[in-house]
C-alpha cells in the first residue's frame, strides 16, 4: 500500500465512527509495521490526514482524531520549511531581495533610535508611528490622515481580534462572507463568537443575504474582505459597499473591513471606513503589502473608540513590536513602501499567468490579475480531500477548500501563488500537482 491507500484507510474509520474523536491513532512506527510499508510511508499517511483535517498530533503524547468542526484548519498552520516540499498555503509574496531590505532597514533604524525603542512604547503605539501610517492610509480614497484614531497592533490576527473584543459580547452572531480568512473562525472561537455566512459571487458579498443574516440572526458585527477577498479574490463592486454601509447603519451593526490585498488592486473604489466612519474598523496589515516580520498592522478606529481600541491592546498584548513599526515608517518615509506595492503587484500578474495557463480552462476557477492567490473548483471525479493529499505526496502543500468555509466544504482548493521564492518553483509546484492529479505535465 502507499501513503495515500492507508490515509483513505483511516479516513474511512474515521467517518464511519470506527475510529471516534478522540481515539488515539497508532505510532509511525506501529502503522508501518500493520501494513507492511517503511516508516517514512506511514508518516506521509499521517500527514495526509493531518491536511485533511482529521487528525492532530500532540507533542509528546501521538496522533488523535479530531472532533468535527474545529476552527483551527491543520492545512493552514505554520510549520518548520521542509526542503523537497513546496509550500503553496502561506499567503504571502516573497520577494529575492526582501531580507537583504529588511536587514539594512533594521540597521538603520537601530542606529537612529536604538534607546526609544528598546522601552515599553505607548500601547496606541509610538506618535511618529502612528502618524506615518496614517498618512499612508489616507492615500485610499476617504480616508482621514488622522494619527489619533491610528492604532499600531501586532498584525492584522490581533487587529481583528481587538476591533471585535470593542464591539462584541460572548454568544454575539457576527456575519462573515460564506468563503472566509480561517482566521476569523481561530479568533472567533477564542472569543466564544457565532459566525453566521452570508452568499457570495463574484462581485463579494450579497448585501441582501448580508440584510436577511443581520435581521435573523441580531447580528452585532460583519466581518468582510471587499477588496480581492481571500480566497475568491472578488472585488466588492460600488454600489455593494454602498448598500452594506446604508445596511450597517439602518440594522446597528459594526464592520471590521480587513484590507490586506486592497494595494494589490488596479481599482479605486472607497473602502467602506470611508462610507461609514462612525462604525467601520478598518484593518490594513504591513504582512502582505511589505514583510510578515514586522509583525505590524494599522487600524483605523472609529472616532470615539480610540482609547476603547488602546486599552485592549494594553490587555493583550501591551503593545506591538516597536522595531516592525519602527521599520514600516522608514520604508514609508524613503519610498521602499511604495515600491514594494509595485513590485508585488507586478509579480502578483505574472504568476497569475503561470497558473491560469497551467489548469484546463474548463475548471471553475476565481481569480484577479493582481491577487497572490487563486481559487480552483476541482472537477468531477477529484475530490479535493484527494487531491490534498496526491499533492502532499508529490511534495506540494495545498490549501483544501473547507479551511475557508463556515459551512460544508468546497470541492475546491486555493492556491497562494507568492509563497515560492522564485518562479521556477511555483513552476515546479505546478508541475507536480499536474501530475499528481492525473493531468499531465504544466
Amino acid at each position: 500500500m502507499n501513503a495515500r491507500e492507508i490515509a483513505q484507510t483511516l479516513e474511512a474509520s474515521i467517518r464511519e465512527g470506527r475510529l471516534p474523536p478522540g481515539a488515539r491513532l497508532p505510532t509511525h512506527r506501529d502503522l508501518a509495521y500493520r501494513y507492511g510499508v517503511a516508516l517514512n510511508t506511514a508518516t506521509r499517511a499521517m500527514r495526509i490526514l493531518a491536511e485533511r483535517g482529521l487528525v492532530a498530533g500532540e507533542v509528546g503524547r501521538g496522533s488523535f482524531v479530531r472532533a468535527p468542526g474545529r476552527p483551527d484548519s491543520e492545512a493552514l498552520r505554520i510549520e518548520q520549511d521542509t526542503p523537497s516540499l513546496i509550500d503553496l498555503t502561506g499567503n504571502v509574496m516573497s520577494l529575492p531581495s526582501l531580507a537583504e531590505r529588511f536587514e539594512a532597514a533594521t540597521v538603520t533604524v537601530l542606529r537612529r533610535q536604538r534607546h526609544a525603542l528598546t522601552d515599553y512604547q505607548p500601547h496606541a503605539g509610538r506618535h511618529e508611528d502612528r502618524a506615518a501610517a496614517a498618512a499612508w492610509l489616507a492615500r485610499r480614497g476617504g480616508l482621514p490622515n488622522d494619527p489619533a484614531r491610528t492604532i499600531i497592533c501586532a498584525g492584522a490576527q490581533h487587529a481583528v481580534m481587538v476591533a471585535l473584543m470593542a464591539t462584541t459580547r460572548p454568544g454575539d452572531a457576527v456575519a462573515v462572507e460564506a468563503l472566509t480568512w480561517p482566521g476569523i473562525k481561530a479568533v472567533a472561537a477564542a472569543l466564544r463568537l457565532n459566525l453566521v455566512p452570508v452568499a457570495i459571487d463574484d462581485q463579494g458579498l450579497r448585501p441582501r443575504a448580508l440584510q436577511q443574516a443581520a435581521i435573523r440572526h441580531r447580528i452585532t458585527a460583519l466581518y468582510c474582505m471587499p477588496d480581492l477577498h481571500n480566497p475568491t479574490s472578488a472585488v466588492m463592486t460600488a454600489r455593494r459597499r454602498e448598500l452594506v454601509a446604508a445596511l450597517a447603519r439602518r440594522l446597528d451593526f459594526a464592520v471590521i473591513e480587513d484590507d490586506a490585498y486592497g494595494f494589490l488592486t488596479d481599482q479605486a473604489l472607497p473602502p467602506l471606513a470611508a462610507l461609514a466612519p462612525e462604525r467601520v474598523w478598518y484593518v490594513r496589515s504591513t504582512s502582505k503589502a511589505m514583510l510578515p516580520a514586522l509583525r505590524a498592522a494599522w487600524m483605523l478606529a472609529p472616532s470615539g473608540q480610540e482609547q476603547r481600541a488602546a486599552d485592549l491592546v494594553r490587555a493583550t498584548v501591551w503593545m506591538a513590536p516597536p522595531l516592525g513599526a519602527a521599520v514600516a515608517s522608514l520604508w514609508i518615509a524613503d519610498g521602499t513602501a511604495a515600491a514594494l506595492e509595485v513590485e508585488k503587484r507586478r509579480e502578483a500578474n505574472a504568476r497569475q499567468q503561470m497558473v491560469a495557463a497551467a489548469f484546463p480552462a474548463e475548471w471553475g476557477r476565481s481569480t484577479h490579475p493582481f491577487s497572490m492567490h487563486f481559487w480552483l473548483n476541482l472537477p468531477d471525479g477529484l475530490r479535493a480531500a484527494d487531491a490534498v493529499g496526491a499533492a502532499l505526496e508529490a511534495g506540494v502543500r495545498i490549501a483544501p477548500g473547507r479551511a475557508f468555509a463556515i459551512q460544508g466544504a468546497p470541492n475546491a482548493i486555493r492556491l497562494a501563488l507568492g509563497r515560492p521564492l522564485h518562479r521556477e518553483d511555483l513552476a515546479e509546484a505546478l508541475r507536480r500537482l499536474l501530475n499528481a492529479w492525473g493531468r499531465g505535465a504544466a
